[in-house]
């Protein structure tokens, strides 16, 4: 596996609504942000549903739209696992990211796979880095994955 630095990410919640289940929880929240890489940025919105386990881990599950600057779109899709930092209060998160888009500058994506580590902070801003992940075994070998 080869990892190359896709980019960073700078996010923030501008709405939030919690449900308690009284043995974990449900969240619904709008995010909003921008992501600054050289092969991808742009402002991007999320809506984030994620569970809230009763063990006080949440999984985020990002859907959102990225526009790029010549005004393509991408979509992604983040799916991870956010843990409480305990010496402040920010909430540390590693996810999976998938992406599409029907622009012929961002096609590659389509068959993309991203890994996300960031922290969200006590103030609701998150902040991290999108990497890029190339499968090293086989790709290229005959009998690999063909379309």
């Amino acid at each position: 596996m080869r990892l190359s630095t896709l980019a960073d990410f700078d996010l923030h919640y501008t709405w939030m609504e919690y449900l308690d289940f009284g043995s974990g929880g449900q969240y619904l929240a709008i995010v909003d942000g921008a992501l600054t890489g050289e092969r991808l940025a742009g402002p991007v919105r999320f809506l984030n549903t994620p569970v809230k386990r009763p063990d006080n881990v949440n999984l985020p599950a990002l859907r959102g739209v990225l526009t790029t600057p010549a005004g393509g779109k991408v979509f992604l899709e983040l799916n991870g696992v956010s843990l409480l930092r305990a010496h402040d209060k920010a909430r540390v998160c590693t996810a999976s990211v998938m992406f599409r888009s029907n622009s012929a500058e961002h096609a590659w994506l389509n068959d993309a796979f991203g890994l996300l580590e960031g922290v969200l902070d006590a103030s609701n801003r998150a902040r991290g880095r999108i990497h890029l992940c190339e499968n090293t075994i086989g790709l290229d070998a005959p009998g690999g994955p063909a379309r």
